[in-house]
């Protein structure tokens, strides 16, 4: 798919105080549309907006005002074609790493043979055949992360919204992580959508990066990441990759200063990073 799979348009969205009882403007008329097939990471600071727009789109959130369609209809509530990766793993501790991978495609109705069939590929995409009767306190925080993801890809999605899933991560798994992410991009052509504060990520994974302005957050500029493809860790040694890691930075600083001026103003519950 090359059309818009996402339109937004104009959308604004409130949270109450908790203390003062007062509406605080999170969005703001914000406008964006999204390719089929593509890979866009969206970045601000904190309290910008991003999480909440990433629930919007995945039907957990209505704005306030304007509108959200995918593929041509409105988004009203979650759809199985539309799935989230959470900063937090989401397994059920109780199962397998089989059974957390059966569940949603159980909760299709699919029958058991089918559902083992389908959750086997995805554990096998993610490289972890062989711990299919793990549970999750017995598996590292990538494996955790790795299973997750295939979970969310068993559900057979179209769109993949991701909020920060490497954030517990250290450095090395994260960014092995993030070569695994590109490389089940490129397998499923889907599209990926990711959140995250981690600049030279969102360079590396994206084929465009969203700057968001500071709260209420709207669409400050888009960015086309013009980088070679298939993405290896030596693209990050590019001139290209540091012209684009400095516009960023940059461009990402100007609403970071914003936000610390507005310090001392309320912000509301976590919903609104």
């Amino acid at each position: 798919m090359t059309g818009s799979i996402f339109s937004i348009k104009n959308v604004s969205k409130s949270f109450k105080d908790p203390k003062s009882g007062d509406s605080l403007p999170v969005i703001n008329d914000l406008s964006l549309e999204i390719k089929g097939g593509d890979f866009v990471s969206i970045i601000g600071p904190s309290g910008c907006g991003k999480t909440t727009l990433l629930y919007q789109m995945g039907g957990f959130l209505r704005p306030d005002e304007g509108t959200i369609h995918y593929k041509g209809q409105p988004v009203l509530a979650p759809h199985p074609e539309r799935t989230v990766i959470f900063q937090e793993y989401g397994l059920f501790p109780w199962k397998t790493v089989l059974g957390n991978v059966e569940f949603p495609i159980k909760a299709r109705g699919a029958l058991p043979a089918e559902r083992r069939e389908i959750a086997l590929k995805y554990i096998k995409m993610v490289h972890l055949n062989g711990f299919e009767n793990s549970y999750p306190h017995q598996l590292s925080g990538g494996m955790k992360q790795r299973a997750g993801i295939a979970r969310a890809l068993a559900c057979q999605p179209e769109v993949v919204l991701m909020d920060e899933p490497f954030a517990s991560l250290d450095n090395i798994t994260r960014e092995i992580m993030q070569e695994e992410i590109l490389r089940l991009w490129s397998e499923v052509g889907k599209t990926f959508i990711l959140i995250t504060h981690h600049l030279d990520e969102a360079i590396f994974m994206s084929r465009r990066v969203i700057v968001m302005d500071a709260r209420p957050g709207r669409v400050k500029e888009s960015v086309e990441i013009d980088l070679p493809e298939p993405r290896t860790p030596e693209v990050k040694s590019h001139p290209r990759f540091a012209a684009l890691k400095k516009h960023l930075t940059r461009s990402l600083r100007e609403e970071v200063e914003k936000t610390i001026a507005f310090a001392k103003e309320p912000v509301p519950a976590a919903e609104v990073n």
